[in-house]
């Protein structure tokens, strides 16, 4: 999507609930562009001028990034977007971030002026029918694709396989990924050849993607530990039990020895009652230990010390709005992550 068919409805649906008279003045272009573009805001005898990023989408795992261009133009920056996920506003307004939704929502603050408008109706964007790539199976198959990129040049009976995903799917993800750009063809001595293309745009989607789509469906229940210092010690099972997998927070520590969790995230395929036995955990609603269901190939995906892959690892703390877990991710990405 052009980032002027973004731009332009977004700020004349300010106009309309505001009262605001919005402008643009350029469109910076070149290498070195700071900004898709340069508007300026008028409400009676005051004006603002920004510079804005326009988006389609916001990944959590450029959320980092945002503030430090803020920083950069001493908060003189804006963020336009056709949808911006509740938790992320929230999160831009901490840090002093402006930003418009197509829908009309927006919180501007500068110098002169400050807007807050959080009650227009704005829904997730879906995608179309015919896109189930973003839908668990789909997630499931890119799982295994962002893991080890050469199966795109197997069989579909062994990327199936590999995926845990059923056969009739794979030739409709592969056509999607190639209409997506997220798969290009290519050569290899002399071979036609699958390539993954922007594997780092592709794996940070993924993680707000299976944060918001597959993981739900995969949480079994939300606990706590019995006594304290079952909670302090909870290190002490990341190897005495081989059908428990670490993830989210645990496994940063682990990965990492960086990170002290808050949230305990433990994966198994093994009966909850048989796992609150073991680990000595009750039932709590807004509990700090949750237990998921394994969603991958436990076959053939790579995993951690006793962690999930460390793939997911990052993808659960990169899509994160802590900042903590999110420097983490990236010590994770760096060290594990191809």
């Amino acid at each position: 999507m052009k980032e002027q068919d973004i731009l332009l409805p977004a700020l004349d649906r300010l106009t309309e609930i505001a009262g605001i008279t919005a402008k643009i003045l350029s469109y910076p272009s070149g290498r070195g562009k700071n900004s898709d573009a340069v508007i300026e805001l008028i409400k009676g005898q005051q004006t603002s001028i920004l510079e804005a990023d326009v988006k389609t989408e916001v990944r959590t795992a450029t959320l980092d990034n945002i503030i430090l261009r803020q920083d950069q133009t001493d908060g003189r920056r804006i963020l336009i977007a056709k949808y911006i996920p509740t938790p992320m506003k929230e999160e831009l307004r901490k840090h002093s971030i402006c930003y418009i939704e197509t829908s009309g929502n927006c919180y501007i603050e500068t110098r002169s002026m400050f807007i807050l408008v959080s009650d227009q109706k704005t829904a997730q964007p879906k995608f179309n029918e015919d896109t189930k790539l973003w839908a668990p199976a789909g997630i499931k198959f890119l799982f295994a694709v962002l893991q080890e990129p050469e199966i795109l040049n197997t069989s579909y009976r062994n990327m199936a396989y590999a995926s845990g995903v059923a056969l009739g799917n794979v030739g409709n993800f592969i056509t999607e990924m190639k209409r997506d750009g997220y798969i290009i063809m290519g050569t290899r001595l002399g071979q036609p050849t699958l390539i993954l293309e922007n594997k780092t745009a592709i794996l940070d989607k993924w993680a707000d993607m299976y944060r918001t789509v597959l993981r739900p469906k995969q949480l079994v229940g939300k606990f706590r530990f019995a006594k304290k210092e079952d909670r302090t010690n909870w290190h002490e099972h990341t190897t005495q039990y081989d059908d428990i997998l670490w993830g989210g927070e645990t496994a940063g520590e682990i990965l990492t020895g960086h990170l002290v969790p808050e949230i305990y995230t433990i994966y198994s395929n093994s009966d909850r009652f048989e796992l609150m036995k073991r680990l000595r955990l009750v039932p709590a609603t807004n509990g700090d230990v949750e237990i998921l269901r394994p969603f991958w190939n436990q076959d053939t995906a790579e995993l951690g010390h006793g962690t999930v892959p460390p793939m997911l690892a990052y993808a659960e703390l990169i899509s994160s709005l802590d900042s903590r877990n999110r420097e983490i991710a990236l010590r994770i990405k760096e060290k594990y992550v191809g």
